[in-house]
């Protein structure tokens, strides 16, 4: 259902450049190039990048509720097995495939191999959790405590990211869309002067081309940033630096500013 509706959003998207590029050059050949490249981009290049984020983000959400599900189960059943039987019972239908290839192995095996699925760092912290559980015995839940609190960390990174991903994507549009309008509103007031003064513009079509084309690599590199979900990777410590640092250049820039006003 969701692809569906992207999918339809792509059509959309190719149709509307593709028509704002018709009204502004009335060039069919390069109207057709141009709709083939948003085509190409939306349902290739994009999309791609598209899934393989939403892949990470689902997986990584799959990770901390496995995670902080399997420490409350485990610290009232006492028993792994147990536990993971229980938890089995209520993932999604992707993962519970990954845990039904795995049936051969023993439980400790199982929740190693499962790192393969998830591949994330704090679920290295979990796995060395329970074989520290499973060798020494100690309190889960107090042992796991540090964990528990990254998880939630992470969870509220990741979604705040989301967020600010589609927030920063809607502006991004608009800001664009308004320059494709004012194509358009330069072609429809300037195309009776330019009837009657016959001025030749065979170049124009080739013009406004170059720019539906450079608007296109600058989308791409948008959604290279947009998609970027390594910061799911950096730990608290590194993140926490990074804003103080973002903060100290912005305190920095004001003081040069007054500085140099006076």
């Amino acid at each position: 259902m969701v692809n569906n509706y992207r999918y339809a959003l792509y059509v959309l998207f190719t149709l509307l450049f593709a028509g704002i590029f018709y009204i502004s050059t009335t060039n069919i050949i390069l109207t057709t190039v141009v709709a083939l490249l948003y085509f190409l981009f939306f349902f290739i290049i994009y999309s791609k990048k598209e899934k393989r984020f939403s892949k990470k983000i689902k997986r990584t959400y799959e990770a901390i509720s496995f995670i902080n599900n399997f420490i409350i189960s485990l610290s009232v059943t006492i028993s792994i097995q147990a536990t993971y039987e229980a938890i089995k019972q209520n993932v999604s239908d992707e993962l519970r495939q990954q845990m039904d290839a795995i049936e051969h192995l023993n439980v400790e095996q199982k929740i190693i191999h499962l790192n393969k699925y998830f591949d994330l760092p704090i679920y290295n912290v979990f796995i060395n959790l329970i074989k520290q559980y499973v060798e020494i015995g100690t309190n889960i839940l107090e042992s796991s405590s540090i964990l528990i609190h990254d998880t939630r960390n992470l969870e509220n990174r990741v979604h705040e990211y989301e967020l600010l991903s589609k927030r920063k994507e809607k502006d991004f549009l608009v800001s664009w869309g308004f320059t494709f309008l004012i194509i358009i509103v330069l072609k429809i007031a300037l195309a009776s002067f330019l009837s009657n003064n016959k001025i030749d513009l065979s170049f124009y079509p080739i013009l406004i081309f170059l720019y539906f084309v450079i608007f296109l690599l600058i989308y791409y590199l948008f959604a290279l940033k947009l998609y970027d979900s390594s910061f799911i990777y950096k730990g608290e410590t590194e993140i926490e630096e990074k804003r103080i640092e973002r903060k100290s250049r912005k305190a920095k820039f004001r003081f040069k500013k007054r500085k140099n006003s006076n």
